[in-house]
């Protein structure tokens, strides 16, 4: 399954709980809290997935209904069916299915992580921030870098830096090279005003994978604000050879004074 800060990387329910899900690291699959699932249920969610990522609502509804009624206390099900209502803005009815997905698999890394991720959108921080914190105690969760960059987002949403500091290190701590995490603490080290610390955030990002247009107009951001010109005009440079079409946008992640 797969996930600019936070106005969200996530376009309607999909990318925090696909991604996240920058979240859960992979197709739903049993852990230690939850049973197998039957085969039937697996290639009906595996299903309904697919068309969730093609933007089929209709088809990955009736899927995932299928999925539902062959395992009905699969969390897994549940998460996907909170996606597939969150994509069809039924927020109502997707709270309900994350929330009992929580309840089915308490400690399962990947369903706290989508429902913290949902929790967030719902601009409920402080219930999100203890679901992520949760997700990241289940030993069986292989994506807990993820799970930190949602924190860290999450974090970032609602004014609450310094704790986003803190959850995006973590998830840099496991992984130093996940090229999501460095943006994001590029991004909030230049907020914050650290132009220096959001230099050497961007050089790491910089050197894991390619940077685009939005990459190159922040690292023009932290060099001006470095106070280093010849810098930011290397990086515009590159930014009208490389993108020429390329319309700056409007900065969200402005220092704070």
């Amino acid at each position: 399954m797969q996930l600019k800060p936070f106005p969200f990387l996530f376009a309607g329910a999909l990318a925090l709980a696909l991604a996240g899900c920058a979240g859960t690291g992979g197709a739903p699959r049993a852990t230690k809290a939850q049973p197998e699932m039957s085969n039937k249920g697996m290639a009906n969610l595996h299903l309904a997935q697919n068309y969730l990522s093609a933007g089929k609502l209709d088809v990955a509804m009736d899927r995932a209904q299928r999925a539902l009624r062959s395992d009905p206390d699969s969390a897994d099900v549940q998460v996907v069916m909170g996606m597939i209502r969150q994509a069809l803005d039924d927020k109502v009815r997707a709270g309900e299915h994350f929330a009992h997905a929580a309840k089915l698999a308490p400690d399962s890394g990947p369903v706290l992580n989508a429902y913290g991720a949902w929790l967030c959108e719902q601009q409920k921080f402080d219930e999100a921030d203890a679901v992520f914190d949760r997700a990241v105690l289940d030993p069986f969760y292989e994506a807990k870098a993820q799970a930190y960059f949602n924190a860290g987002r999450c974090a970032v949403l609602g004014g609450r830096l310094d704790r986003a500091d803190v959850a995006l290190r973590k998830g840099l701590d496991i992984e130093p090279k996940n090229a999501a995490l460095l943006e994001q603490m590029a991004r909030l080290q230049y907020r914050q005003g650290n132009f220096f610390g959001a230099r050497a955030f961007f050089q790491r990002r910089e050197a894991v994978a390619e940077v685009g247009a939005e990459l190159l107009e922040l690292a023009i951001a932290i060099e001006e604000g470095a106070g280093d010109r010849a810098a930011a005009e290397r990086y515009r440079t590159r930014l009208r050879q490389g993108f020429p079409d390329y319309t700056p946008t409007a900065r969200e992640d402005s220092p704070q004074s």
